[in-house]
């Protein structure tokens, strides 16, 4: 009951001591087996989540997570038949059994010997085909076969995702040595990092560890999107346990606890990324957007602050007190700091999509500040150095349906931005919300779904939806749509939102 009460209490480092000591007094309680292997991973107590695993196990009641934990447990103690054979459990437990053969081709590098890691048919198994991309390259790197990382890197610079950016890193560092080719290195990490991590990249032998670790991060983080938050966690933390000091991989764990509602640690583990590390200005971002999150806008400034001190001519820094700025609620900073990026000396020789990105920032900040001359003013400018840039596209044209300017051309404007980014939420929603302002529900309401969907409780896009529901005469779920929109929102929106869940839309009967 102790434990219970503990663990209840997000006090899970007590609820551990307590299941352990109930555990020495009944070892084959299922029960109490799953309840220690939860605690202890919120908690970060690893040899207690091996033990419970261990339990779990021995009462055959072990799943994905289990395995993957017993497979790390043994990898870390060099027990390359103990892992291997976990690998193989790991192959009948359900979802996560597409890990198997890229853990085994682990322990066969481990054990000096080729990876052994036949192509995959994306028809026949499209999750591992998917999930294996980056760990060839991880095996290339470890096995020294540079130029087939380089194939390897050129088959997935398309692909969208952190761990494309993670795997170019290691690539670099592992690259960077006169074994390797520095100048393709300093390149790769220019692209993944900033120019300033190219200029002083830090030599980094790609070892199984780091591949391993890599591997259930990335998994880790495909767990969480797909909303299982804990699952995740067992990962990140397996990750973590395999290679604590590699920053990519805290990363991970940081998001994985502040998806688990442990903002705290997740704080601290953004926190300890030193100013070397290639990871250190995306933790900066990940670590103010917490501060701001968890209501902690004045240490969010702070610390965008402290960092400007460090290099106030570093744009990427500027970025980050923009941020926080605008979180405290400093519009007038907001633009000015964008303001000054724009007309810095050196800003026209900057490629037209990189000023086309800053200025799309000024624009945004314009029209939230109520500006919508300088808004427009800057939009335009902006499709002239890249005239498919959807965000600007979007923003335009949804500006306009909001203050009654020229529909016509707002409605080719969001056609246009869906037509080059047809997944963003944002940009669905508005060529739904230009539909509905023509009077054309037909076209409008799945795409309205489609964005809600897609954006879970985002006000605007549920309070169109709402808006549609109820011109369509499907009140109760019109009302549904306003609640869900209700729940995020602030200010003048709140009032607007009930007044919609009392008597409908203004003018129309309920």
């Amino acid at each position: 009951m102790s434990a219970r009460i503990a663990e209840i209490g997000e006090q899970d480092g007590f609820a551990v001591e307590g299941y352990l000591k109930l555990q020495a007094t009944i070892p084959e309680s299922v029960i109490l087996a799953d309840r220690l292997f939860d605690a202890a991973i919120r908690a970060g107590d690893m040899p207690a989540a091996v033990r419970a695993a261990r339990a779990q196990s021995l009462n055959k009641n072990g799943n994905a997570e289990t395995a993957l934990l017993l497979f790390a447990d043994a990898w870390r103690q060099r027990k390359l038949e103990l892992a291997s054979a976990a690998a193989e459990e790991l192959a009948s437990r359900g979802n996560l059994a597409f890990m198997s053969p890229v853990l085994k081709s682990w322990v066969r590098i481990k054990q000096n010997q080729p990876a052994d890691f036949a192509d995959v048919d994306p028809v026949k198994n499209g999750v591992l085909a998917y999930y294996s991309t980056d760990q060839r390259i991880y095996f290339d790197l470890a096995t020294g076969q540079f130029d087939k990382v380089k194939a390897g890197l050129r088959d997935i610079s398309s692909t969208k995702g952190d761990f494309v950016r993670n795997v170019m890193i290691s690539a670099a560092e592992s690259m960077v040595g006169t074994d390797g080719d520095p100048a393709f290195a300093q390149a790769l990490m220019r692209a993944a990092a900033g120019a300033g991590a190219a200029k002083a990249i830090i030599p980094v032998k790609m070892t199984a560890d780091i591949g391993v670790a890599a591997f259930y991060s990335r998994i880790a983080t495909a767990l969480i999107e797909q909303n299982q938050p804990e699952e995740g966690l067992v990962l990140a933390r397996i990750a973590n346990w395999i290679a604590p000091l590699r920053s990519d991989v805290q990363l991970v764990l940081a998001y994985a606890l502040r998806a688990n509602k442990l903002p705290n640690e997740a704080l601290k583990l953004f926190e300890s990324i030193p100013a070397a590390s290639p990871f250190h200005l995306v933790a900066l971002e990940k670590r103010i957007d917490l501060l701001v999150e968890t209501k902690d806008v004045d240490q969010a400034l702070l610390v965008a602050k402290q960092q400007v001190a460090r290099d106030s001519s570093s744009v990427s820094n500027q970025l980050l007190e923009a941020r926080a700025q605008e979180a405290v609620g400093n519009m007038a900073e907001v633009i000015s700091i964008y303001r000054a990026i724009t007309k810095a000396s050196d800003f026209g020789k900057l490629p037209p999509r990189q000023q086309a990105s800053y200025r799309l920032l000024l624009a945004s900040a314009l029209e939230r500040a109520n500006d919508w001359g300088g808004a427009k003013a800057e939009l335009e400018i902006l499709l002239t150095l890249d005239p498919n840039n959807a965000q600007g596209l979007n923003l335009l044209g949804f500006s306009l349906l909001e203050r009654n300017g020229d529909r016509a051309k707002a409605l080719a404007l969001v056609k246009r931005a869906y037509e080059i980014s047809p997944d963003s939420s944002a940009i669905i929603d508005s060529l739904g919300w230009a539909y509905y302002l023509q009077g054309d529900t037909e076209r409008a309401l799945p795409l309205l779904e489609k964005a809600a969907k897609a954006a879970g409780s985002d006000v605007a896009i549920n309070e169109h939806l709402g808006d549609i529901y109820w011109s369509a005469g499907r009140r109760r779920e019109a009302r549904y749509a306003w609640r869900v929109a209700s729940l995020g929102s602030e200010g003048e929106a709140v009032e607007r939102l009930s007044q919609k869940i009392d008597i409908g839309l203004p003018g129309r009967k309920p």
